[in-house]
């Protein structure tokens, strides 16, 4: 019985020496670094029609601490970037058709969760289209 208490006590202390020496703040060697968990999610709408813009690519990027991510919106124009660093983050929101938009950097404290209504608007066509015998006439003159 004394030999299982000693070998008890012995445990105790290894675990608490461990604890201290380690305190919760360093990570282990191969372990990974604790993650950030501030959220920011949303929707992605037509700014006309304000239906949902499925296919959205949604790009987050933190100069400071090299933090790229990517997401897409879904058939409900709905997007989520998980684990997002503290500090400010900048958004993009990218679609073939649409104008690129880019949102203001977001300051992000950990553990926080932002929610984002975002606005798209079609592109303007350059394009002008012309009749051919509007061509042929216009040549004349």
């Amino acid at each position: 019985m004394k030999l299982f208490s000693t070998l008890l006590i012995s445990a105790s202390l290894l675990a608490a020496g461990s604890a201290f020496a380690n305190n919760g703040t360093t990570p282990k060697p191969g372990s990974e670094l604790p993650k950030e968990d501030a959220t920011v999610h949303g929707y992605v709408v037509d700014a006309l029609t304000k239906k949902p813009v499925p296919g959205v690519t949604v790009s987050a990027s933190h100069q400071k601490k090299n933090f790229k991510k990517e997401v897409s919106t879904d058939a409900s124009g709905y997007f989520k970037l998980d684990d997002m660093p503290s500090g400010e983050v900048l958004i993009y929101f990218d679609k073939k058709g649409y104008r690129m938009l880019k949102k203001s950097p977001l300051v992000l404290k950990d553990k926080t969760v932002t929610k984002l209504t975002i606005d798209l608007r079609e592109e303007e066509m350059d394009t002008v289209y012309e009749h051919p015998v509007l061509r042929l006439i216009d040549g004349i003159f």
